[in-house]
């Protein structure tokens, strides 16, 4: 194999692993957003029994329950990020301390029935960050290999587009095929911010395999000098 066929079947391997990736993204992202949204709904039944607590303790609890409810500011984006979830992660072991910090606060309340109430919706909320955590590390160790390869594989994609320019004769094929690896770098410029957090996502990636797959036909003698044609 030379160096611009081992170039073509490493950049499918790398677009076939990111597709398998961007799944993992796509079925997992959705479990953590639904995490965030009952974290909210914790947060909103705790700041509304605080509503019945003395002044002093919804003054200390208050600020913790604000951050609380500041969770992944990217859940919302419609976009999976392709670089990691370094800050997403990040943020939930700080808002995890957060609550841990006004369950101490509630201790000096003893058995008062509404510390107790307002304990059990802190200790709810951390339990589902520990849960959001872990799915979202999940993410980020499925993506972000390839976020620290796209380099690699954008220099690929501009080795077998200079390669098809040089070595296969001017022709509507070599047009096709420049056509179809000029597109899969458009592509990859593109997931850099970001791909469609749903299946239109996949299937854009999927399109990108198929369509390498037929300029691979295309043009695959002439990857190799030593078999050129025209």
């Amino acid at each position: 194999m030379n160096t611009f066929e081992y170039a073509n079947e490493a950049l499918r391997r790398d677009l076939n692993a990111y597709a398998a990736a961007l799944r993992t993204l796509v079925t997992t992202l959705p479990c953590a957003r639904g995490l965030c949204e009952k974290i909210n709904k914790e947060t909103r039944l705790a700041s509304a029994l605080l509503a019945f607590g003395g002044q002093q303790v919804s003054n200390e609890l208050a600020q913790i329950l604000f951050n609380l409810q500041n969770l992944w500011p990217y859940r919302d984006r419609p976009f999976a990020r392709t670089l990691g979830f370094t800050e997403e992660i990040n943020e939930a072991k700080m808002l995890r301390d957060e609550a841990l910090r006004g369950i101490k606060l509630l201790l000096r309340y003893g058995n008062d029935p509404l510390a107790a109430e307002v304990t059990s919706c802190l200790t709810n909320i951390i339990r589902q960050l520990e849960e959001e955590q872990a799915l979202l590390e999940t993410c980020d160790q499925s993506i972000r290999p390839h976020a620290e390869n796209m380099e690699m594989t954008r220099k690929r994609l501009d080795l077998l587009v200079a390669a098809i320019d040089a070595r296969m004769p001017d022709s509507p094929e070599q047009q096709a095929a420049l056509r179809a690896y000029g597109g899969a770098a458009a592509i990859l410029k593109d997931w850099e911010t970001g791909v469609p957090l749903d299946e239109q996502g996949i299937t854009i990636l999927d399109n990108c395999l198929d369509i390498l797959e037929q300029a691979n036909m295309m043009f695959g003698g002439y990857l190799n000098p030593g078999r050129g044609q025209g």
